[in-house]
C-alpha cells in the first residue's frame, strides 16, 4: 500500500514543478574575473521571447542557471533569443544581436527540443557547449516521506519520471555514458545495500552486485564497458572494477581503511576515489588497470571526499570538503596544484560536472531538506533547479545524450 501511495503521489502532481521558481538575480554585467591571472568570462545580457508563454518561462529558467547570461528586457539586451514551436516536437531558435541566426531543433518532446534550442543559443553566442539538453538522475523523497526513490528529469524539471517505487531507500544513481541505463544502490527486498541495474527504456531491473556486506557506487567508465564499485565483501570497503554486466569483479585497492566514491578519469585510464588510509578521508588516484594509490594533495581540508573528474578538462576535479561546520564544493587543478572553493552558503555536497566542463550540479542541505543547485565554477553563481516544495532531492548524476 505504501508503495502504491508513493507512486500515486508522484503521478498526482504530473511531475511538474510549481510555477513559482526561486531564483537569484545576477548583478554581473559584461565580464567577470574571479582571481588575478585567470581569464575573464563573458556575461551577456539576453532577452528571452516566445509566442508560447511556457517556452519563454522554461527557457528563462534554463538561462538563469548559466553564469554567463543575465536575463533582462529586450531594450537592455545584447542578444534576443526567440523560441517558436513548429510542426511536431520541434522548436525554432532565432538569435538576434547584430545579425540573425536561426535553427530548428527536434526532440522526443517539446521540452527536449526547446532545451536543444537553448544549447544552440549558447554555442552560437558563448562558443562553448550548452548543458540544458542533458538529463538528471537523483534520489527523491516527497515531503513527509522517509524513504527515497530514484527519478530522472530534464534540467528544468518539466518531465520527471520515477524509475523505482520500492518503499525503501534507493540512492546514488549513476548513468551509463549513453544515458540508457542507471546503476543505483538500494535496499530492495534484502534490506541490505545492493547494486541494481535498470534499463530506462523498459524499466527492467536486475541485480548488479549483491555480495556479502555492502555494495555501493556503480560508476561507469567513459566507454561504458567497465564499472567501478565499492564493496565490503573482503572485510572492509575496497574499490572493485567489473564489466558493465556485473561480472568479473576485480579488487583494485587493498588497505585496512575505507574507500568510497570511485569513478574513472575522462580517458578511462585512471580511477579516482576517497580513502581514509591516512586518517581523515582524502582524494587518491590509481591506474585503472591496478597499481599504486597516489594521494592528491588538495591542501584544503582534513576531510575530502566525493571526487569527480571533469569530462572536458582532465586537469580539473571537483570534490566535497569539510569547511567550518559544513561541506562545500572545491575544484582542484592538477596543472597548478591549486584548490578553489566554488560553492558558498548552506552545506553543499555530491558534485557532478555538467556537459560544458564549467558548471556543476550539487546538493544543498537545509536541515532535513535537500535541493539541487547549478554552480558555475567560473563566476561562483549558484542557482536552484527546483523549489523546495517539489520535495527533497539529492545525490545527482548527469548525462548529456540528447535524442
Amino acid at each position: 500500500m505504501l508503495r502504491r501511495t508513493f507512486f500515486r503521489a508522484l503521478c498526482s502532481f504530473a511531475f511538474l514543478i510549481p510555477a513559482a521558481f526561486v531564483s537569484g538575480q545576477s548583478n554581473i554585467d559584461l565580464t567577470i574575473t574571479k582571481e588575478a591571472g585567470q581569464p575573464t568570462v563573458p556575461v551577456y545580457r539576453v532577452a528571452i521571447t516566445s509566442e508560447n508563454p511556457e517556452f519563454a518561462r522554461l527557457a528563462r529558467r534554463a538561462f538563469e542557471t548559466h553564469g554567463s547570461y543575465r536575463v533582462t528586457t529586450s531594450d537592455k539586451a545584447q542578444f534576443t533569443f526567440n523560441f517558436s514551436p513548429t510542426a511536431g516536437n520541434a522548436v525554432k531558435v532565432s538569435i538576434k544581436g547584430g545579425s540573425v541566426y536561426e535553427q530548428v531543433c527536434t526532440g522526443p518532446n517539446e521540452t527536449a527540443a526547446l532545451m536543444k534550442a537553448c544549447d544552440v543559443a549558447v554555442a552560437r553566442t558563448l562558443k562553448t557547449p550548452g548543458y540544458f539538453a542533458g538529463t538528471l538522475a537523483f534520489s527523491y523523497s516527497r515531503n513527509g516521506l522517509k524513504t527515497t526513490e530514484i527519478c530522472v528529469s530534464d534540467m528544468v524539471f518539466k518531465n520527471v519520471r520515477a524509475i523505482t517505487s520500492d518503499n525503501s531507500d534507493s540512492i546514488f544513481p549513476h548513468f551509463s555514458p549513453d544515458g540508457t541505463k542507471i546503476i543505483y544502490t538500494g535496499y530492495f527486498r534484502t534490506g541490505f545495500m545492493d547494486l541494481f541495474l535498470i534499463d530506462l527504456a523498459t524499466n527492467s531491473r536486475k541485480v548488479f552486485a549483491s555480495f556479502k556486506g555492502s555494495n555501493t557506487g556503480g560508476a561507469f567508465s567513459p566507454d561504458g564497458t567497465k564499472v567501478a564499485s565499492v564493496l565490503t565483501s573482503s572485510g572492509n570497503a575496497e574499490v572493485w572494477v567489473s564489466n558493465s554486466q556485473g561480472q568479473g569483479f576485480r579488487k583494485m585497492t587493498n588497505t585496512p581503511s575505507t574507500e568510497s566514491s570511485a569513478s574513472f578519469s575522462p580517458d578511462g585510464s585512471k580511477l579516482i576515489f576517497a580513502s581514509d588510509v591516512r586518517g581523515g578521508p582524502q582524494i587518491y588516484t590509481m591506474p585503472a588497470s591496478g597499481g599504486k594509490m597516489q594521494v592528491v594533495r588538495t591542501n584544503i581540508s582534513n576531510y575530502c571526499s566525493e571526487p569527480v573528474w571533469n569530462p572536458r578538462y582532465p586537469n580539473l576535479i571537483a570534490f566535497t570538503a569539510a569547511i567550518g561546520k559544513g561541506f562545500q564544493i572545491m575544484v582542484y587543478d592538477f596543472n597548478t596544484k591549486q584548490t578553489r572553493q566554488v560553492s558558498r552558503g548552506e552545506s553543499t555536497s555530491n558534485p557532478k560536472w555538467l556537459n560544458d566542463g564549467r558548471h556543476i550540479v550539487a546538493t544543498k542541505s537545509r536541515g532535513n531538506s535537500r535541493q539541487l543547485y547549478v554552480i558555475d565554477s567560473e563566476t561562483d553563481s549558484q542557482k536552484p533547479l527546483h523549489t523546495t516544495s517539489f520535495g527533497s532531492v539529492k545525490e545527482p548524476d548527469y548525462v548529456y545524450a540528447p535524442r
